[in-house]
């Protein structure tokens, strides 16, 4: 019967079922081998907070709190503790930030983005959100299906690619597509805007789960708390408000070396420099005399000296970085979170596709 079923065309019984691995509440979330035991338990609280790396993040605050060091430092440590998702950005990071996919931003897929404003030649006004919307949807089942399947997309200046000023840019429809199907992509997106109020009410603020706040230490000017919220989109009052439950706050130190980036390693760029400090005397004694380790030269500083962990870090700030109101010194150079990119490569990414030529 089996026979008979195939010589007619059935397919055989295997390939009616499917028998692949299903969501990490299925069968576990998989960490990268080679992390920490403290690592892997930061990795557990991100990828259950934010839905298995499933949904919209929109990352929010004024110039200079932190929004693109947030996207930065959440898309870098994905890429370590979870390195089978595919890593995009809409700009290139510094070489410090390590390999990733590729770029996804409209120079990109420009050439897909005139077929959407083609189709959508001569269609009466009323019809263009129709027309543009199923362009953008056959786009994501097809090409964009095959870029961001299992991905992290980290969008800067997140406005520019749904900007409710412009509710027909292909740009704009294609994001709206993406997002409604977040979930059959496995797609995390990160996006960075100043104001909410500036993202599209259709293709944009319906479909973001989680909203950032980000905040600057005024104690310490390398310090950062961002502020987590599950969140839903109030069509009735057109803004997003927040759900039930406080915000979980994520904070670190962007200023600090950290031994996972890079080699780790502090070096001395400037050996002619004359101490101005006692406490700079110092560390710069240790880290000639061959010590590059962050926790070496801490617990070095702590044992056989009087510096505390605090002083030898602001000590290696003053020596390594530009902080503000004081004049830079770059004596010394150290990886940390600052690295990873370049905050004034903002991307020029208003269109020049329209449906109207």
């Amino acid at each position: 019967m089996a026979h008979e079923r195939t010589r007619r065309g059935c397919p055989e019984a295997e390939e009616l079922f499917d028998d692949s691995a299903g969501y990490e509440s299925d069968v576990g979330i998989r960490f990268a081998s080679n992390i920490t035991p403290v690592e892997r338990r930061r990795a557990t609280i991100i990828y259950n907070l934010f839905n298995e790396l499933c949904g919209m993040i929109a990352v929010r605050g004024d110039i200079g709190v932190g929004k693109d060091l947030f996207g930065n430092y959440l898309q870098y440590n994905l890429k370590r503790w979870f390195p089978w998702k595919r890593i995009l950005r809409d700009e290139k990071p510094r070489r410090l930030f390590g390999e990733y996919a590729g770029l996804f931003n409209e120079r990109v897929i420009i050439s897909d983005l005139q077929k959407m404003r083609l189709i959508a030649k001569g269609v009466k006004a009323t019809e263009i959100d129709k027309i543009m919307e199923k362009a953008a949807d056959n786009w994501v089942k097809d090409t964009g299906e095959v870029l961001l399947k299992g991905s992290v997309l980290y969008l800067t200046e997140y406005w520019r690619y749904c900007p409710c000023r412009e509710p027909h840019n292909p740009m704009n429809k294609t994001m709206g597509a993406i997002q409604k199907t977040k979930r059959h992509l496995d797609i995390l997106i990160i996006g960075t805007t100043q104001l909410m109020e500036d993202l599209d009410k259709t293709t944009a603020l319906p479909w973001i789960d989680w909203r950032v706040t980000c905040s600057r230490s005024i104690v310490n000017p390398t310090g950062f708390t961002f502020f987590v919220e599950k969140v839903k989109y109030d069509r009735r009052l057109n803004t997003i408000i927040a759900l039930p439950g406080r915000p979980f706050p994520i904070s670190f130190d962007a200023g600090k070396p950290r031994k996972e980036i890079g080699d780790g390693k502090i070096v001395v760029k400037n050996h002619k420099y004359k101490p101005e400090t006692e406490e700079e005397r110092v560390v710069l004694s240790v880290l000639e005399a061959g010590v590059d380790d962050y926790d070496e030269l801490v617990n070095i500083l702590e044992t056989q000296g009087d510096m505390s962990e605090w002083e030898t870090l602001s000590t290696l700030k003053e020596l390594g970085l530009k902080l503000p109101e004081r004049k830079p010194k770059f004596v010394i150079w150290y990886p940390c979170y600052f690295w990873l990119y370049n905050s004034k490569s903002v991307p020029q990414l208003r269109t020049g596709v329209t449906v109207r030529d």
